[in-house]
């Protein structure tokens, strides 16, 4: 412990100049027990009275600090003076708060606080029932830390013997918290920016994929049509060039049976029959005339 008022380190031989050895013993007793020898009576100043309680107090004692000095004279074997324990109740009642500690500062053996507290306190980091530990940036683990904080800050209020120590380790704890709680938000943006560029990236590459699409489909329209074409609403193609339309398939036009006639238009026995007709008609009409 670095400060503080420690019960452990007080003299309860020594006493306000009123009620000292050297008034006690009017100078000849050298110790208490000495005075004892001599007087035949055990000196009250032997034991925790009100005169300690003073003496105390002009030492930075605190309410909490004096019921702790109690349990120490008690630890000692000294006589409790009659009016010591009703001093101390008396402040208990006027002055609740300076006895409600959020531990028992004394249960380690000592009266302070130190890593010893710390380590009955904290153990290896705050867990659930099932041992599992909470991470640094749970509600439970800074719940834990400020537990440990309130009891090293209520020391203090109280003038206990307190460690520095104590800082130090609350300032570590402090210090791997904010560092974690920066990794998981550096890692947080860096997964947003992935997100993001991928996002890019695909509008990107659906941009490609879609002008690639419309050109690999007007190559595939180029290679059907063999000529210069457009597309009308319905898909259907007209062509260009030819004096043609795709749907012309009439007997005798287009593709039709048209294609399989002779070069000309008429045959030899055609003309040669319509020859022959001419002229029977042509003496069917001397005949007449002859008559």
């Amino acid at each position: 412990m670095t400060n503080g008022f420690d019960p452990k380190t007080f003299d309860f031989r020594k006493q306000t100049s009123a009620h000292n050895l050297q008034t006690a013993g009017s100078g000849l007793a050298n110790t208490w027990k000495h005075l004892w020898e001599l007087g035949g009576v055990k000196p009250w100043q032997m034991g925790y009275d009100e005169d300690d309680i003073r003496v105390a107090e002009l030492a930075g004692a605190s309410p909490y600090g004096l019921q702790q000095l109690l349990t120490e004279a008690k630890s000692r074997g000294l006589t409790i003076g009659k009016n010591t324990t009703k001093q101390i109740d008396a402040l208990r009642a006027s002055k609740p708060e300076a006895f409600n500690a959020p531990i028992n500062y004394g249960a380690l053996g000592g009266y302070g606080f130190d890593t010893d507290d710390i380590k009955a306190m904290w153990g290896t980091g705050p867990a659930n029932a099932q041992g599992v530990a909470y991470g640094m940036t749970s509600p439970e683990w800074t719940a834990g830390l400020d537990k440990v904080r309130d009891a090293w800050t209520w020391a203090q209020d109280q003038n206990l013997p307190n460690s520095s120590s104590v800082g130090t380790w609350i300032q570590n704890k402090e210090n791997e918290q904010r560092d974690e709680k920066l990794r998981i938000e550096t890692n947080r943006l860096a997964e947003e920016e992935r997100l993001f560029q991928k996002g890019i990236a695909d509008a990107a590459q659906a941009s490609m994929q879609k002008a690639a699409e419309g050109a690999e489909y007007s190559r595939l329209a180029s290679r059907r049509g063999g000529g210069n074409q457009t597309l009308s609403a319905s898909g259907a193609a007209t062509f260009k060039g030819r004096g043609l339309k795709s749907s012309e398939n009439k007997r005798g036009k287009g593709r039709g049976t048209g294609q399989f006639k002779r070069p000309y238009s008429t045959s030899n026995l055609s003309i040669a029959a319509r020859t022959g007709a001419g002229q029977r008609q042509g003496t069917g009409l001397n005949r007449e005339g002859l008559g």
